[in-house]
């Protein structure tokens, strides 16, 4: 067989690739979503059945976003509700807003971090501090930039303590504003669930747990239990590595759908989604350089095949296109549920692989040449990162 005779080959088999895994992709990922709980399917609990809840917020240089968040959660219409915010080293505008806000609202409680303690992340290390004085039943970790509708917590209690859960993840709404953050927004959506399957986080038989930064809804006793933020105290995927925490320890989990309650404007424009996934892509694979080149050349494969096969030679590589195209579109509109795209953007599919492969890439390759990760003025070494991470199963 000559070389014109391989590169067929090589290429109907990748096609083949594509036309299998899109389909399994679409399947697994629509019903799997449809065992997902919903914010805006939950009948929310009256004040007097409502326990105590904290909300904890690690904020670093979030000037632009911080002071909608913060609103957000004065604004929330749950009894007695305490809001801690902690200033973690900023040095933006960030601690002027903050202590603006706790001036006007004496319901906010501001405190301020100014150094990282050795073999600590800085937001575990700013989370753990807040817990530590939390005394209230429940605490929401969430984020500096996410936006909460009124009764996001009062509904995500609700169905807490409906399902029994002792930890409740809820993924944001991410808001889109480019065609750009549509395409790599959703392409990266879709590869989480179906890499995570936090639909079946919920089945105490399953290793499988979920963690989501934007809200992350625990028990303060299964959390204490756990071990807290101290037990995962230089995990770099922190989100997911506390969700893997507290399932471990026998806690209970649940993943819903926001349903607009629950919003964050991720990062702006391509540019910075790219720059976003720069910390954690190469965290996802252990940081091992072998698995994340292995993976960005499966994710290449099956993002550019489906178009690629369709000008191979013969009817096997052509037809496997076709299903892979199927399975897209149904990925794309399993995906519609709780992100803000249209199942017309499926055709950008490729588009979104490449840009997704090339993003892992350059997490990959940075943390390579630097000797570790650089992230918000802070240098994570990997011999450290490496040494401290625990498994993902």
């Amino acid at each position: 067989m000559g070389v014109g005779g391989v590169c067929q080959s090589a290429g109907t088999a990748l096609a083949l690739l594509a036309g299998i895994a899109w389909p399994v992709i679409a399947l697994r990922f629509a019903l799997g979503g449809r065992r997902l709980s919903s914010l805006g399917r939950i009948d929310p609990l009256p004040d007097a059945s409502l326990p105590q809840l904290t909300v904890i917020v690690a904020a670093k240089d979030e000037e632009a976003r911080v002071e909608l968040a913060v609103r957000s959660l004065l604004a929330q219409d749950y009894p007695g509700l305490r809001v801690s915010v902690v200033d973690d080293r900023s040095t933006d505008a960030t601690p002027a807003i903050l202590r603006r806000l706790a001036a006007e609202d004496p319901r906010l409680d501001v405190t301020r971090v100014d150094s990282l303690p050795s073999g600590w992340m800085g937001k575990s290390h700013a989370l753990a501090q807040a817990a530590g004085r939390a005394g209230t039943e429940w605490i929401l970790f969430t984020d500096g930039d996410v936006d909460l509708a009124p009764d996001a917590c009062r509904r995500a209690v609700s169905l807490a303590l409906r399902d029994g859960a002792d930890h409740l993840a809820v993924a944001p709404d991410l808001e889109v504003e480019t065609l750009g953050e549509a395409i790599f927004i959703a392409y990266f959506v879709i590869m989480f669930h179906v890499s995570q399957e936090p639909w079946k986080a919920q089945d105490p038989r399953s290793r499988s747990s979920v963690g989501v930064g934007a809200f992350n809804l625990v028990r303060r006793e299964t959390y204490e239990r756990a071990g807290g933020h101290a037990a995962i105290r230089y995990e770099l995927i922190d989100d997911l590595a506390l969700g893997r925490l507290l399932k471990r320890s026998g806690g209970r989990q649940r993943f819903a759908l926001p349903a607009g309650h629950v919003g964050v404007r991720w990062h702006i424009g391509v540019r910075g989604l790219v720059r976003g996934v720069e910390k954690n892509a190469f965290a996802a694979v252990g940081f091992r350089a072998a698995p994340a080149f292995l993976a960005v050349a499966v994710q290449l494969s099956i993002a550019v095949m489906p178009v690629l096969g369709l000008f191979l030679p013969g009817w096997l590589p052509k037809a496997a296109s076709l299903a892979a195209w199927m399975g897209v579109a149904l990925s794309y509109y399993a995906a519609s549920r709780s992100v803000r795209i249209r199942v017309w953007q499926a055709v950008f599919m490729p588009l979104g692989g490449i840009l997704f492969a090339y993003a892992f890439l350059r997490s990959t390759a940075l943390a390579l040449a630097r000797g570790g990760v650089a992230w918000r003025g802070t240098f994570y070494p990997l011999v450290e990162l490496r040494r401290a991470r625990t498994p993902n199963k």
